[in-house]
């Protein structure tokens, strides 16, 4: 709590779930100008049941301080196989790759990340905004909610195999993308529920949900 972590070659902070470190908590930390992600959190893919569980941060910033991060290998949270953790209140800047690569989400939840909350967040000029799973290695339940995501060259809120999340009350602004939340494959199943964006929601590859009181068309 109450630190300044960053200017390093990998990640400010890295949580080894792989050594089951369990109910991590950061408050009121600045993660800065990593070279990796700014925050990390780790397993084993052959020992899956042990895991970071119950880890929360919340009340951080996270930030490029250039305006752009030095390479496209960064992000903000990036959390394989965690289990019920929140992440609330925190702000997210300037997670932008300087090369034609993305960098990865401001908020990333994955390998089979399951119960995770994100609510209350900050997001702007990011290249990503929330991500829950990415291609075959999903996510579970999990809640996003309130959440203010601004996104400069891909989606605010992307669904991947992630089933059985909630995304409810968020305000989304993507430019150069068409979407502004996209719930894609056969894995997922959403309710995305009175959602605030200035582009389209987008089922894709085979996904299904339930969609109601979103507008998808605002003017910024």
């Amino acid at each position: 709590a109450n630190v300044t972590l960053g200017w390093v070659a990998n990640h400010a902070i890295q949580v080894k779930g792989e050594s089951d470190a369990d109910n991590f908590l950061a408050h009121n930390v600045r993660f800065v100008d990593t070279y990796e992600q700014l925050f990390k959190v780790t397993y084993n893919s052959s020992t899956p049941d042990v895991r970071a569980d119950n880890g929360i941060i919340r009340h951080c910033l996270f930030e490029y301080t250039a305006g752009v991060g030095p390479q496209w290998y960064i992000g903000g949270i990036d959390c394989h196989n965690g289990k019920d953790w929140l992440v609330k209140g925190n702000i997210f800047r300037n997670i932008v790759s300087p090369e034609n690569r993305l960098a990865e989400h401001a908020i990333h939840f994955w390998s089979e990340s399951e119960n995770t909350t994100v609510e209350g967040n900050l997001i702007t000029n990011c290249d990503r905004g929330i991500g829950f799973g990415l291609g075959n290695r999903g996510h579970g339940a999990g809640l996003i909610i309130n959440n203010m995501v601004h996104t400069t060259r891909d989606v605010g809120i992307g669904l991947e195999n992630a089933d059985g999340v909630k995304v409810f009350n968020n305000t989304v602004v993507s430019e150069n993308y068409p979407f502004s939340i996209e719930y894609r494959f056969e894995g997922t199943n959403a309710i995305i529920k009175n959602n605030l964006c200035n582009a389209s929601i987008e089922l894709r590859n085979g996904a299904s949900g339930e969609l109601s009181s979103n507008v998808e068309d605002f003017a910024t």
